[in-house]
């Protein structure tokens, strides 16, 4: 019976509002960095190896934000799980800008506004966690 409970409980865990974010972020980054790994000449217009080794180091830091997401998604919510929730923030307006001027060239139209609407809702909920346990506690003296 002990075993059920701790399974209701981490799955209550998981399903914690402020912490959606964090697995949001690991969901929507983990495909992008494998990708980014195993095939970086799909990132490039033209062939160019010597971009390889910058597209895949890109790669092995993004999968670290993901590895750093995961463990705030399974510890308790306090001020460091903001400040680290704000800096996964400040990575998500990149893609957006990125797509954003994408759709503004009019280059394609449904792969960038699906990474706008993804990084958009991952960019959301960070800014709900870093508020809540980082900026919002902040006293203004």
């Amino acid at each position: 019976m002990e075993i059920f409970h701790l399974l209701g409980t981490s799955f209550l865990r998981l399903a914690s509002i402020q912490k959606n974010p964090f697995l949001v972020h690991a969901v929507l980054e983990t495909p992008a960095s494998l990708s980014f790994f195993l095939y970086p000449s799909g990132q490039l217009r033209t062939y160019s190896p010597q971009a390889h080794a910058v597209i895949r180091q890109y790669a092995v830091l993004l999968l670290s934000s993901v590895i750093i997401s995961l463990i705030f998604a399974f510890r308790p919510l306090d001020e460091l799980s903001g400040q680290v929730a704000g800096a996964l923030t400040i990575y998500h307006l990149a893609p957006m800008v990125r797509a954003t001027g994408r759709l503004m060239g009019r280059q394609a139209v449904w792969q960038p506004l699906l990474f706008v609407a993804a990084h958009g809702v991952c960019l959301a909920g960070l800014v709900g966690c870093c508020w809540e346990f980082c900026l919002g506690k902040m006293s203004v003296t």
